[in-house]
């Protein structure tokens, strides 16, 4: 992984606008801040702790609902539709009140939430789809509030210098845990079963909350204004706006999200139903999934493909074939490797779209801009697994999975913007 953040760097524009910058501090540097340290580790163990969380909500309804793919694209809608509705909300926040207390406070509490969840699972009292759908919510509001204050937080915990390393490593990190997570619950699940999961991720939470607490971020010095919420959110809005690199960067990110990510919602309907698969080919399946992250991140911090719209694209385009061929085949084997393909682009994708928005921030707008990041992110995402689990009950999930790929592919071609380089960093970081 820190082969892939240290290739990353050297991606990232450079003051003159290349994509390869050689005077740029090494991205490792970040790691020298102690801060940064226990804040990566923190954040990672929390974000992987909600993924795994969320996959064992998937089998709990799986099991349940007896594979309802309807049920288990609204299961995945109700716990990531917080984000669309607490994000905007909370990146004002960010902009405005102490981050690391704001941090330590929300992880404490999806803390306390995972561990009653763990105790009313091993009792036998999470019997119902109900239940399991309120927790969801509770997981998907901590995360809503998570996300903009943890990227915020991330540029306080090293000084300005090392700005652009601290971005890289937490750009692998986020995206790691959302795909390395899941990856871990199979082997977990088969241990502990869902009642050890959740008790895990309490105690990853609940230690992090306790780490995160005694370092020291830096001194953090909000706009001075009179504005209310409503038009400091403008405000972010308005300026993210002015700058069309963010703007393609953010559209591409919802259509990723939307029409790609949502694969991973059905992906019990698929191993069990379409493929007859049994537990152990979906454990599989998640697994090189992870396998399919790491090789992302290789070739995402790789420095041979520059970071601009031009390689995003293409990327997206094969995102969208590899889905639609997994949704279409009919075999494990095949399966098997389009699903590592799969997740290797999602990973891909989502690293270098993190990357470009969070380095084109300024401090004082990090919060607000990097809301709607993880709206178009996080947000959008219940709204691509409820269709899908919508129009596979019209015309089955195979066939929904081909269409959602074929929709990434034309937007993706139509929206290629050309080989055009990032644009420099110093350009745009003023508010």
């Amino acid at each position: 992984m820190l082969r892939s953040a240290n290739g990353l760097r050297r991606a990232l524009p450079g003051r003159r606008g290349s994509p390869r910058n050689r005077g740029s501090a090494s991205v490792l540097k970040a790691f020298r801040h102690r801060s940064f340290t226990v804040l990566w580790t923190g954040l990672f163990f929390y974000r992987a702790g909600f993924w795994i969380g969320l996959l064992t909500f998937q089998l709990m309804v799986a099991r349940l609902t007896d594979n309802s793919p309807w049920m288990l694209g609204l299961l995945s809608s109700f716990s990531s539709i917080p984000m669309l509705l607490v994000t905007p909300f909370v990146g004002v926040v960010a902009d405005r009140f102490d981050r690391k207390r704001l941090i330590v406070a929300n992880q404490a509490g999806m803390g306390i939430a995972a561990a009653v969840m763990s105790y009313m699972v091993i009792t036998g009292r999470a019997d119902s789809v109900a239940m399991v759908f309120g927790f969801a919510i509770v997981f998907g509001i901590g995360l809503a509030f998570a996300m903009p204050v943890n990227h915020a937080a991330v540029a306080n915990s090293v000084p300005p210098e090392d700005l652009r390393s601290a971005v890289s490593i937490n750009s692998i990190g986020l995206n790691l845990a959302r795909i390395g997570g899941p990856a871990l619950a199979g082997p977990i699940l088969a241990l502990w079963g869902p009642g050890g999961t959740f008790a895990l991720w309490a105690v990853g939470a609940l230690a992090g909350a306790v780490a995160i607490s005694m370092i020291r971020l830096r001194p953090y010095q909000p706009e001075e204004d009179t504005l209310g919420v409503i038009a400091r959110m403008r405000q972010g809005i308005d300026y993210v706006r002015e700058r069309p690199t963010i703007v393609r960067g953010l559209a591409m990110a919802s259509m990723v999200t939307v029409f790609g990510s949502a694969y991973m919602a059905v992906l019990p309907v698929v191993v069990y139903d379409t493929l007859g698969g049994s537990d152990q080919t979906f454990t599989t399946m998640i697994m090189l999934i992870g396998l399919g992250a790491m090789l992302g991140a290789f070739a995402a911090g790789s420095g041979r493909l520059p970071l601009n719209m031009s390689t995003i694209t293409w990327g997206a385009v094969a995102f969208g074939v590899a889905e639609a061929l997994f949704g279409l085949t009919g075999t494990v084997w095949a399966s098997m490797i389009l699903v590592t393909v799969a997740g290797g682009l999602n990973f891909f994708l989502l690293t270098c779209l993190t990357t470009l928005v969070q380095t084109l921030a300024p401090e004082a707008k990090r919060g607000r801009v990097m809301s709607l990041f993880v709206l178009a992110w996080g947000g959008l995402f219940p709204v691509g697994t409820l269709v899908l689990g919508a129009l596979g009950e019209v015309i089955t999930t195979p066939y929904a999975l081909a269409v959602f790929g074929s929709v990434l592919v034309a937007y993706s071609l139509w929206a290629h913007p050309g080989r055009r380089p990032v644009k420099s960093t110093s350009r745009h970081a003023s508010p």
